[in-house]
């Protein structure tokens, strides 16, 4: 049976497919829930309750920080809205916006929404992204279109937490195939460096008390999937795959998130198309032309 609840107000989308089940909201268009045979793969948030910690959301027009909000595009300076207690501005503008549902079955949905121009970030963007389960797990896309008259900066993330089980994420081994590591300060950061002793889990290990961190120059198999895996003291080997679209993966400990979210008991791993504050340095800024669109693909899949 198709399943769509209205919860506070705001609809969500249960999806099926064997022994797997997902929750889409409305709400930012992202993933409240995934799970496998009952098992948690996802660390979400409960129904009715206000998304935290950005937890399965997209990240649009920019992912991560951008500094002081304040950025220059084509000679022309924009400043945006930082983030409460912070010199950043953090995630974009997509978070909580409204997505419409385009169409849907037992095992897919599909949701749109536009972004309206705006003091700050004055471009209209079209978006429209699909949640499907099939045999090998969890497929998300996103495909997000300028119609505004004039060229756009933009770059995209997405913010799955992974579940560890009842174990500390300091106990689960994980895989990242990325061989240069971005450092900086307050989360800004920006400068390459090849993986060392500290940040190398080319070859998986024990998070043990590694925060991580933003990776790039990713290996990807023959289809072009860059793999980050963990590997669950209860057995669960959970697999995040992201597509060419994204080339830099963070990955995120959960230290900082409220006492009852579970501090390191779940891990951020975020497929990005740039890293933080790109809309000042350029790197890999996406400039949109009129009628131009982005489109990426990532997923999950869990295995026992």
């Amino acid at each position: 049976m198709i399943s769509l609840n209205e919860v506070g107000g705001a609809a969500e989308h249960t999806l099926r497919h064997g022994d797997q089940t997902a929750v889409v909201v409305e709400a930012g268009g992202g993933l409240r829930t995934y799970s496998v045979a009952g098992v948690d793969v996802v660390a979400g948030y409960p129904a009715g309750t206000v998304c935290s910690s950005a937890r399965g959301q997209w990240l649009m027009p920019w992912p991560n920080r951008l500094r002081e909000g304040r950025y220059t595009f084509q000679g022309e300076e924009y400043r945006t809205p930082v983030d409460p207690g912070t010199p950043t501005a953090i995630h974009g503008l997509v978070r909580w916006l409204p997505f419409q549902l385009l169409a849907r079955d037992e095992t897919s949905v599909e949701l749109g929404a536009v972004l309206p121009a705006r003091p700050g970030y004055p471009w209209t963007l079209r978006m429209w992204t699909r949640w499907s389960l099939d045999d090998t797990g969890l497929t998300s896309e996103i495909s997000v279109m300028n119609m505004s008259a004039d060229d756009a900066p933009f770059a995209a993330g997405t913010h799955p937490y992974l579940h560890v089980g009842d174990a500390l994420v300091d106990d689960v081994v994980v895989t990242v195939p990325g061989s240069t590591a971005l450092h900086g300060e307050h989360s800004v950061l920006t400068e390459r460096r090849p993986v060392d002793a500290e940040t190398d889990f080319r070859v998986g290990r024990e998070v043990g008390s590694s925060q991580l961190g933003l990776y790039t120059d990713l290996a990807r198999d023959d289809s072009g999937h860059a793999r980050t895996v963990a590997e669950r003291p209860d057995g669960w080997r959970i697999t995040l795959w992201q597509d060419e679209a994204w080339p830099f993966v963070l990955l995120y400990t959960a230290d900082n998130v409220r006492p009852e979210e579970g501090v390191r008991r779940s891990l951020a791993v975020e497929p990005m198309t740039a890293p933080a504050d790109a809309f000042n340095s350029g790197d890999h800024l996406i400039v949109l032309e009129p009628g131009g669109a982005f489109e990426g693909t990532w997923g999950i899949s869990a295995t026992r």
